[in-house]
């Protein structure tokens, strides 16, 4: 941080500098500055705090929203794995104009922090991002201050536990730093769905499905010891059914087909439920 320090005087959520005596104006935002550890800390000088103050109208607030929506609740909140998710961060004041970070990290901690996930490209256009530098994380960030949502496209990793930290600032828009105010920082912590979640493998049926990922069709094979009506279910990690795959009365001995999955099926991971004579088995397919 000392290093950044030497380049700037004061730096943005909405888009100020202050240098050398004189204000500009600088509406395009600047990476980095969400209050998460690797940036400082709530507070410190990563946060706009430092320059933006003595806002009138209160400390604004805001909330995240994702499509489709996490799980979980309130701060800590549930993603599927190979999902691409838009991601809203929508500012909650009376300002004329706000902006905003966003990252999505790995750890808590001040050191050692990269990207959690992938950050895709800005769905709103008052919206853009940062590629991740030789110090600090990707991150999202205002393209121009707004009242408007900030929106980018965020894909989640395989598994994993990784937080977010994003904060916003009221601007008075009078192109100074002064008559501002910066939001708390904002955390969640991201848990995937697969956590706790087993394969349930029946070794006399031999379960298996590929291709693993998947996209449009999937190979299902298993092995019965006895004749009966075969139910091959697709679900969610929640449980919630999906589709019939495979749904027939079958022979003894090795057993293949091949099923189409659903064409408006979401990118994530379910699960292939197979059942024959009472006895049950399940397999976790990725689709992409």
């Amino acid at each position: 941080m000392k290093k950044r320090r030497l380049f700037f005087t004061a730096i943005i959520g909405a888009g100020i500098i202050l240098a050398s005596g004189f204000t500009v104006v600088d509406s395009t935002g600047i990476a980095n500055w969400t209050g998460s550890p690797v940036d400082g800390g709530a507070g410190s000088t990563g946060q706009c705090t430092n320059c933006h103050f003595g806002g009138a109208m209160g400390v604004p607030t805001l909330s995240l929203s994702a499509t489709p929506a996490f799980g979980g609740s309130d701060t800590n909140l549930i993603y599927t794995p190979g999902t691409t998710y838009t991601i809203t961060i929508t500012s909650v004041g009376s300002y004329s104009a706000y902006g905003f970070n966003c990252e999505i990290i790995n750890s808590q901690n001040t050191t050692g922090v990269s990207d959690f996930g992938t950050f895709g490209a800005a769905v709103s256009s008052n919206c853009k991002l940062f590629s991740a530098s030789t110090h600090y994380p990707s991150c999202a960030s205002h393209k121009t201050p707004s009242t408007a949502p900030f929106s980018f496209l965020w894909t989640a990793p395989a598994s994993g536990t990784g937080y977010i930290y994003t904060d916003v600032n009221g601007v008075n828009l009078d192109a100074t730093t002064g008559g501002d105010q910066v939001s708390n920082v904002f955390s969640y912590v991201l848990t995937s769905s697969v956590a706790g979640i087993q394969t349930h493998q029946n070794n006399d049926i031999n379960l298996s499905v590929f291709p693993n990922p998947a996209t449009d069709r999937v190979s299902i094979a298993y092995t019965l010891k006895d004749k009966g009506v075969v139910s091959v279910k697709l679900y969610t990690m929640n449980g919630v059914y999906v589709a019939d795959l495979v749904n027939e009365t079958q022979g003894v001995g090795i057993q293949s087909t091949t099923a189409n999955l659903p064409a408006s099926l979401a990118k994530g991971l379910y699960m292939v439920k197979l059942a024959i004579n009472g006895q049950g088995t399940t397999q976790k397919l990725l689709v992409r």
